[in-house]
């Protein structure tokens, strides 16, 4: 995806660059927990340097309680990046905050441009879900939704959050979530944790 940059009239990548921050903390919060159990040197925090430094210790996280959400999440960062270098263009109006319950994501409005052909109708899409979008007729209900919606707790934290609020290093968090059966669910390629779950387990 590709949208317009106001100040320097160059194309931007929005797709691509949401993604890169997406594998750089996914990729991070893996490190993290490598250098936390195996009590090894931390490799240097940027894409290329943690990817090599996962590589490396392929083997020991294969074995890992919670290598599955490794791979949940390696699966879903590929599809991710490879969905944007799409080479169509499009343009992105902000809307807002997502509607959905426990999602971060925010609201645009997005009009697909393929060169040569008329452009598509325009959509409603959430930046963190896929799933959540919504077509051009039904842009009215969720105008009148997001007036009324009010604030609420939030539900669902990621490990980055649970790392900066309650001080937990990310390899003891993998460890409590496998241990304690956290509800989970992927947005954009990041792993989050049931709020109920987490203040449960710290709270025992």
């Amino acid at each position: 995806m590709t949208s317009s940059n106001s100040h320097q009239g160059m194309p931007f990548n929005t797709a691509a660059a949401e993604v890169r921050s997406s594998i750089m903390s996914v990729l991070a919060s893996w490190a993290g927990l490598i250098t936390e159990e195996r009590s090894v040197g931390a490799p240097q925090r940027h894409v290329v340097g943690l990817a090599r430094f996962l590589h490396e210790n392929i083997p020991w996280l294969r074995a890992h309680p919670a290598a599955h959400d490794l791979i949940d999440e390696l699966s879903t960062l590929t599809r991710l990046a490879r969905r944007a270098s799409d080479s169509r263009s499009v343009r992105v109006i902000p809307v807002g905050p997502c509607v959905r319950e426990g999602c971060d994501g925010k609201l645009r409005a997005v009009v697909k441009v393929v060169p040569g052909a008329q452009p598509k109708p325009s959509e409603i899409r959430c930046s963190a879900d896929r799933a959540h979008w919504w077509a051009s007729s039904e842009w009215a209900a969720l105008a009148s939704r997001m007036r009324t919606l009010r604030d609420h707790r939030r539900t669902w934290y990621s490990v980055a959050d649970i790392e900066v609020l309650w001080k937990i290093p990310s390899g003891s968090i993998y460890r409590l979530a496998n241990q304690y059966r956290w509800r989970r669910r992927k947005v954009s390629g990041r792993v989050f944790y049931h709020a109920e779950d987490l203040h449960n387990s710290l709270r025992s």
